[in-house]
């Protein structure tokens, strides 16, 4: 049992940890604290919202008061019967009754301190009073013929209450109205006419909106048709709802994660609903941010803790690691300390177990990975050079066929001169002037077999020759032009140029002969099936990298450009 726990010990050190870390989070704790206080701040909120909605039941039934003592007013006073009614009257009592009519409206009190309204009579004798500077939207006859009139007629009640989707006033008569509607009527019991105050809904909202939160609560007033005709949520007004349906009179309850709380308005048989959003509620009260700080200050403490206990038994865990930074390239030869836990121990053993069979395997590896690239250049450059004595000597023979002794004589001197400077050297790499040397007398000898329809310029400056190339690296190239690039024409020329571009040294055998279409990829791949063209290029890229090696650009009857790029090497 010791032994096992020795062997896992910083493992289980690490899980009791852990342990005490989730231990201390008090997870649970936290979840406790936030459903009380939630619960308990619900409570409280509803206490409040309780009493506000009292105030604005209050606050309604008084501003309804107002309205209905000053409709009486009007309907009482002797001049609104005698200018209003179909009874005729001389302009002089007209514009005595007029000017009664507007001292009367001058005496009102405002039925609120915090709402807008319009005072409007309209009578059968087709007049219009308004009670503001405003123009009346319709006249007198207009309002007698339209629906809510004829609403208010077939109702006993001298006073109601009406919700329209207009105006009485041009200012008002695009938005939704709440019409307080009284019947005028004569001595002898006829109507002759209606005394109307008309309040928009958003100014009826005022009546709520300056003790109401409007981002957590939602005040509805609910007609008898479940229709909302006044709230601080303006995109709800004139909406049907059916939360008359959800709510019992004087009821709160949660439906949809909403709070909602119904109390009555008895004089216009109106409901006032309530609906707080407890998600936002509970934002609003500010319980997360606490929460959360006493999480961040139990993690600080127990982060603490933690981080002292894990410092004290992992720094042999850090020393290894520090070891392995100061390992950035392979061979090192270098071995970590094998300090601390037994695992730590372990580790450590192993860790230096690999690297010695690293350091190993890689020289090893260097060592054969250099005899397999000596014997391919090796391979490449026996293939080049039988390739290369074979057609010499064909070039030879053609000539001593045609009788043409002293020209073979000497091609022959040139060709063992040529054979003195490349088949005796065996360095993978020889200066630009080796290399020039060794072409001058190559195409010397290919000048003697094609005579002087194919004419050849070296163009290389002198700054060039200290530099190192592969062997036999242009010639191949040169070859290959000569036999393949005047096939059609049977003259041109052939020119080697030579340059430096940055870091990289280029060389470009250019010809005017024939040409081919670079598109068609067995032509291209002809042109580099020669043995010599072919080893070049694979010889260049193996030597230096793929980066490196020979580009083909030809064009059908203009001819053909070989570039060879090399690194730049003295």
């Amino acid at each position: 049992m010791k032994k096992k726990f020795k062997e896992y010990e910083l493992v289980t050190k690490l899980l009791v940890v852990l342990v005490i870390a989730l231990l201390t989070q008090a997870i649970i704790l936290s979840f406790f604290i936030y459903d009380r206080s939630k619960n308990a701040y619900i409570h409280l909120f509803d206490k409040s919202n309780e009493l506000t909605l009292g105030k604005i039941q209050r606050d309604f039934e008084r501003l309804n008061d107002n309205i209905e003592n000053t409709l009486t007013m009007v309907a009482n006073n002797p001049a609104v019967e005698n200018y209003f009614s179909n009874d005729p009257h001389s302009s002089l009592d007209n514009y005595a009754n007029v000017k009664t009519i507007q001292q009367m409206n001058r005496s009102f009190t405002s039925i609120s301190p915090s709402i807008n309204y319009d005072l409007m009579i309209y009578g059968e004798s087709g007049h219009t009073f308004v009670g503001n500077e405003m123009l009346a939207s319709m006249d007198a006859a207009a309002f007698m013929r339209s629906d809510v009139v004829q609403k208010a007629k077939a109702h006993k009640a001298s006073t109601q209450m009406f919700f329209v989707d207009f105006g009485l006033t041009t200012r008002d008569q695009t938005k939704s109205s709440i019409l307080f509607i009284k019947k005028l009527t004569s001595s002898l019991n006829h109507i002759y006419g209606y005394a109307v105050i008309a309040i928009t809904a958003d100014e009826l909202a005022n009546l709520f909106s300056e003790t109401i939160h409007s981002e957590v609560s939602k005040i509805y007033l609910i007609n008898e048709a479940n229709q909302i005709i006044t709230s601080n949520e303006t995109g709800m007004i004139g909406a049907k709802t059916n939360l008359l349906n959800d709510l019992n009179t004087n009821e709160t309850k949660t439906v949809d994660y909403n709070r909602l709380t119904r109390v009555p308005l008895y004089r216009q048989n109106l409901a006032l609903i309530s609906k707080v959003n407890i998600r936002s509620l509970v934002n609003q009260m500010g319980l997360i941010v606490p929460i959360v700080l006493f999480n961040l200050m139990t993690l600080m403490v127990v982060g603490a803790i933690v981080f002292r206990y894990m410092n004290r038994q992992t720094k042999s865990i850090y020393a290894l690691i520090q070891s392995l930074k100061h390992i950035k390239k392979i061979p090192n030869n270098t071995q970590v300390d094998v300090q601390g836990t037994y695992e730590t121990k372990t580790l450590g053993t192993t860790i230096n177990q690999l690297l010695t069979t690293i350091d190993e395997n890689y020289f090893t590896s260097i060592e054969n990975e250099k005899k397999k690239r000596q014997l391919e250049i090796q391979t490449m450059q026996a293939q080049i050079q039988p390739h290369f004595i074979y057609n010499t000597l064909t070039s030879l023979k053609f000539l001593i066929w045609q009788k043409e002794n002293q020209k073979a004589i000497h091609g022959i001197d040139h060709f063992i001169d040529l054979l003195r400077s490349t088949i005796g050297k065996k360095a993978e790499t020889i200066t630009v002037e080796e290399e020039l040397k060794s072409v001058q007398s190559y195409i010397h000898i290919l000048s003697l077999r094609y005579g002087d329809d194919i004419a050849t310029r070296i163009m290389v400056p002198d700054e060039l020759y200290p530099f190192k190339v592969p062997n036999m690296m242009i010639q191949p190239i040169i070859e290959n032009a000569f036999l393949h690039a005047f096939q059609t024409k049977k003259s041109g020329f052939i020119t080697l140029f030579g340059k430096i571009h940055e870091t990289q040294l280029i060389f470009e055998i250019v010809d005017n002969g024939d040409g081919f279409d670079t598109n068609q990829k067995k032509k291209n791949k002809d042109y580099f099936s020669g043995i010599g063209v072919k080893n070049v290029n694979e010889r260049i890229k193996l030597l230096y990298g793929k980066e490196y090696g020979l580009q083909i650009q030809s064009i059908m009857g203009v001819g053909t450009t070989v570039k060879i790029t090399l690194p730049l090497i003295s």
